[in-house]
């Protein structure tokens, strides 16, 4: 667990595929519910290591991108929108509509808007910048508050 700005984090890591399977705020919802650290001789795992400086960097606003790989488990349309998602550049936001345009199902906002809930590596695949089409944050992951936050950290805001 890494403590965060926006509350303890745990971190999953898959050393098969040496990645990150999960990142999740304490009292997300959809989070995994047996987490894996390091390796299973019991050693640092340097994978995680790096995401936690990755992470330091990113909440004291010097990173604007995460490099530490990441697998998330998922669906193939899951998977299609959080590859989207990873794209939209620090500090700006998108809509479930034009995700679901990105992704070539342009009438599936609400699908959409359930695989970003369900993303389990909030953070570094933002999910943060999607908002509703009224322009405000909104749906599951780390919270609407957070969400919140997140957004006025990456815009240099209080």
């Amino acid at each position: 667990m890494i403590d965060s700005p926006i509350g303890p984090l745990t971190l999953t890591w898959d050393d098969e595929v040496d990645a990150v399977r999960g990142l999740h705020v304490h009292d997300q919802r959809d989070r995994d519910p047996d987490p894996a650290f390091g390796d299973p001789d019991g050693g640092a795992c340097a994978g995680l290591d790096d995401l936690a400086g990755e992470l330091d960097e990113y909440f004291a606003g010097s990173r604007r991108r995460f490099t530490v790989p990441v697998d998330p488990p998922g669906t193939a349309f899951s998977r299609a929108v959080w590859a989207v998602l990873a794209e939209v550049p620090y500090g700006t936001v998108t809509t479930y509509g034009a995700l679901a345009a990105a992704v070539g199902r342009p009438r599936a906002a609400q699908a959409v808007g359930t695989a970003n809930a369900r993303n389990p590596v909030s953070l570094l695949v933002p999910c943060h910048r999607v908002v509703n089409a009224a322009g405000l944050p909104s749906g599951g992951g780390p919270g609407v508050d957070r969400k919140r936050l997140l957004l006025s950290l990456e815009r240099g805001s209080p």
